[in-house]
C-alpha cells in the first residue's frame, strides 16, 4: 500500500513539474526561458528551420528563446475564447481589434505598466501617444505595434485622365470640389464611362464620409463623435445636416452618371474607374492601385488624415496573466522592435534561403514561402524594405507624426449593455446602407425611414449608452 502512494506521488510529481516547464522552458531548451507567441494565419513550410535560426540569434543576444504556434485566419476569436474559457496555458497573442479593452478588464492580460520601464526600446520606438491609447483605467495590458498607425485616407486618380483634363488632384479639399472634377471626366467621356465605380459595401462612396471628421470607432459607421468635440457628444450621424448633404451629391451622382447604375446589386466593384478611395500612404499604394485597376500609372492626393482612432492602433502583444515568461516575452518584443536582423528574420524568413540582402537596408526576395504576416510582429520602421521598391516607412512615420488625435482616442465601446439593440439596428442599417451610399436612393425620403426604423429597434438607447460610457471613460482615464 505504501509503495503504491509513493508511486502516486512520483507520478503527480512528474506531472506537474512537467506543465511548470511547459510554462518556462519548453523541451529540450534547458535553462533558456522559452515562451509560446500565437501569430494569425498559416505557419510557413520551413518553420522548423526559421525557428530555430531566429532562437539561435535571440539566444546568444538576450538569452530567450520563442515558440511558434498558430491560430487560423478563420477561427482566431473562437480559438482565443476557448483557450481563455478553459484556461489553457499561453505566453503571448498577437492582435488586432477592440477586444483588447475588454479583455484587459477581464484580467486575460498581464499588467504590464511598472514593466515597461525597464525596457528603454519600446518607449524610444513607439510614441507615448500610444501607449497612452492602450490605457484601461491608467494601467498598460498590451505592447503596440507601431507602423502605419494613424489613419491617412487617399483619392488614388488614373494618372491618363488626370492629365487629359487637366485636373488639380491637391487642390481637392472639398466634396464640391470632386464634383466639379468628376463632372468634367463624366462630360469628356461619355455616357458610357462611370467615373466611380461602386458596389453594395458601399465603397468607394462611404469614404468620402471621413471627411466629416467623425471618430467612428463604434461598431456602427452612423455612430460617432467628432475629433475636435471638447464635450465628446455621440452623434447619430443621420440627424447631421451635412452628412446627409454628401448622401445627397452621392444620389446626385448616380442619377448623372457618375456611379455606375448598378453598383447597389455588385459585390464588387469593376475596374478601371478614374477615382478609387483607401486607406494607406501615397508612395507605397499609388504604383499598387494602378495595376490592381489596370491603369498604367495613378497620382494621389491626401483626401483625410492623418488621425489617430481607437480603431487605427489596434494591433499589438498581449501577454497572458497566466504567464511565467512575461519577462522574457518583453525582452523579445525589445529586441524585436529595435533589432534589424531579428525584425528581417520574422518578416522574410531565413537570410540566404528565404531573401538576401542588397544593401545593408534593402533585400530581395527568394522564395514566397515565409508566410508570416509581417504587421502583426514589430514595428515597420525598422525593417529592411524590398529592393526596387521605394521605402514607404519615412513617409508612414511623417503621417504619424503630424496625425490629430480623436478626443476619445482610447475609449472602446463595449455593447453588452445593449448587444439586442445593437445587433437588431446592425440588421436595419445595413439594409439601407448599399441604397444611400451608391447614390440609388434618395435621402430626404430614405434617411426619415432609416431613422424610424432604427428608432423603432432601439437606436436611441445605443446612442445613450454610448455616451454614458464615453462619460464613465472620460472621468477614470
Amino acid at each position: 500500500m505504501k509503495n503504491r502512494i509513493l508511486l502516486v506521488a512520483m507520478v503527480l510529481f512528474s506531472l506537474t513539474a512537467a506543465i511548470y516547464a511547459r510554462g518556462t522552458n519548453q523541451a529540450g531548451t534547458g535553462s533558456v526561458p522559452t515562451f509560446e507567441w500565437w501569430l494569425i494565419g498559416d505557419p510557413p513550410p520551413n518553420l522548423a528551420e526559421g525557428q530555430k535560426v531566429i532562437n539561435d540569434y535571440t539566444e546568444s543576444k538576450i538569452g530567450v528563446k520563442v515558440e511558434f504556434k498558430w491560430f487560423g485566419w478563420g477561427d482566431v476569436t473562437i480559438r482565443q475564447t476557448t483557450m481563455m474559457n478553459s484556461g489553457e496555458y499561453w505566453d503571448m497573442w498577437s492582435l488586432l481589434g477592440a477586444n483588447y479593452y475588454d479583455w484587459a478588464r477581464r484580467g486575460v492580460f498581464a499588467d504590464i505598466t511598472d514593466s515597461i520601464p525597464k525596457y528603454p526600446g519600446l518607449t524610444r520606438i513607439i510614441p507615448q501617444a500610444l501607449w497612452d491609447g492602450f490605457k484601461v483605467s491608467g494601467r498598460i495590458y498590451g505592447v503596440p505595434t507601431y507602423k502605419d498607425s494613424a489613419a491617412a485616407h487617399y483619392v488614388m486618380w488614373n494618372e491618363a485622365l488626370v492629365r487629359k483634363y487637366n485636373i488639380d488632384v491637391n487642390s481637392m479639399k472639398t466634396i464640391a470640389d470632386y464634383d466639379k472634377a468628376l463632372r468634367t471626366i463624366k462630360a469628356g467621356e461619355g455616357a458610357r464611362f462611370y467615373p466611380i465605380h461602386g458596389s453594395s459595401n458601399g465603397e468607394p462612396n462611404g469614404r468620402f464620409l471621413y471627411m466629416l471628421d467623425y471618430d467612428q470607432s463604434f461598431g456602427m459607421n452612423i455612430i460617432g463623435v467628432k475629433f475636435s468635440d471638447p464635450n465628446t457628444r455621440v452623434v447619430n450621424m443621420l440627424e447631421d445636416p451635412e452628412f446627409v448633404e454628401y448622401l445627397r451629391y452621392f444620389h446626385r451622382w448616380y442619377q448623372d452618371g457618375i456611379i455606375n447604375p448598378d453598383a447597389p446589386v455588385l459585390s464588387e466593384a469593376p475596374k478601371n474607374p478614374a477615382i478609387i478611395l483607401g486607406q494607406g500612404w501615397s508612395l507605397a499604394w499609388d504604383d499598387s492601385w494602378a495595376v490592381n485597376q489596370g491603369w498604367e500609372h495613378a497620382v494621389s492626393n491626401l483626401e483625410y488624415g492623418p488621425v489617430y482612432t481607437t480603431d487605427t492602433i489596434l494591433a499589438y502583444n498581449g501577454i497572458s496573466a497566466n504567464s511565467r515568461n512575461v519577462e522574457a516575452g518583453l525582452k523579445f518584443l525589445e529586441l524585436a522592435n529595435t533589432d534589424r536582423k531579428l525584425r528581417d528574420m520574422l518578416a522574410y524568413g531565413i537570410e540566404g534561403q528565404d531573401f538576401e540582402y542588397v544593401t545593408p537596408a534593402t533585400i530581395r526576395k527568394l522564395t514566397t514561402s515565409w508566410s508570416m504576416a509581417a504587421y502583426q510582429q514589430a514595428t515597420f520602421f525598422i525593417m529592411s524594405t524590398t529592393h526596387g521598391i521605394p521605402n514607404p516607412w519615412d513617409e508612414v512615420r511623417q503621417l504619424n507624426e503630424q496625425a490629430k488625435i480623436s478626443s476619445v482616442f482610447g475609449f472602446a465601446f463595449d455593447r453588452t449593455p445593449v448587444q439586442n439593440e445593437f445587433s437588431n439596428c446592425t440588421v436595419v442599417w445595413d439594409r439601407f446602407t448599399a441604397e444611400l451610399f451608391t447614390g440609388a436612393a434618395n435621402p430626404d425620403v430614405v434617411v426619415p425611414q432609416a431613422l424610424a426604423e432604427l428608432r423603432a429597434n432601439g437606436f436611441d438607447r445605443i446612442i445613450a449608452e454610448a455616451q454614458r460610457q464615453v462619460d464613465e471613460w472620460k472621468r477614470t482615464r
